[in-house]
């Protein structure tokens, strides 16, 4: 059922920031809504993987502000999340490190964390891997891992940059498909270069080039949204995406 009045998670107030002396984001407005899903596009270097950091708490804006709500949890998955492939830790191991609660000697784990962390491989099909090594998992399964570590503390707003990376088509559509059935519940912000997010998955787009500028979705129909389709192509002609 379509909330008329959702519920605003966060805001984003003339956001500037910079590195050193380069402006890396320049005057961002940008307010996100409880149940959204956006998806953010633009150049390499154009500040997403940046707005995504501020957003999570990583970076700070140079100037400007950034307002949450106050019951907000962040999931995030940061891009080229880096897993040794030879390190022997286990698939339930790596899902289990989202629990970790930092303290001043090292970390702990809640006492039900095996059991919210094997729940959690469930409901992604991964409860046979369970022991298996994250190395010994494919490009798409590993990717899956991370999300469900992720998850971890029940977020309500789910922070992805770049997850589908050098997966292949159909993990790509997998992990689309487990996305949009998240977003039942949970807002979904990801940063990707693959149009096909925006086709029957994002109902909302931001385009980054330092400014940001906010772009609306037409419904897809789900048997054109199978299709692929050139990036370039589509954002020179879509109306959606001229000033």
């Amino acid at each position: 059922m379509q909330n008329n009045n959702p519920k605003k998670i966060i805001e984003c107030k003339n956001v500037n920031f910079y590195f050193t002396k380069e402006r890396i984001l320049y005057n961002v407005d940008w307010t996100i809504y409880e149940n959204d899903f956006w998806a953010i596009i633009g150049p390499n270097g154009g500040g997403k993987s940046t707005l995504a950091r501020l957003l999570v708490g990583l970076l700070k804006p140079s100037s400007g502000k950034i307002l949450k709500s106050q019951n907000l949890r962040i999931g995030y998955v940061p891009q080229n999340t880096f897993l040794n492939r030879h390190f022997p830790i286990s698939t339930l191991e790596v899902v289990m490190m989202g629990f970790l609660k930092p303290k001043l000697f090292g970390g702990f784990l809640p006492k039900n964390a095996k059991k919210s962390a094997m729940e959690l491989l469930e409901q992604f099909h991964l409860e046979s891997y369970a022991d298996k090594k994250i190395g010994s998992l494919s490009g798409g399964q590993r990717q899956r891992v991370l999300i469900a570590r992720a998850l971890c503390g029940n977020p309500n707003l789910l922070i992805l940059d770049e997850p589908t990376a050098s997966i292949d088509q159909k993990n790509q559509k997998e992990i689309y498909d487990l996305l949009q059935t998240l977003n039942k519940e949970k807002t979904i912000i990801m940063i990707s270069h693959d149009i096909s997010v925006l086709l029957g998955y994002a109902k909302k787009v931001l385009y980054v080039n330092q400014e940001a500028k906010e772009h609306e979705l037409p419904q897809i129909n789900n048997q054109i949204a199978k299709e692929h389709f050139c990036e370039v192509e589509m954002l020179m002609q879509s109306q959606y995406f001229k000033n």
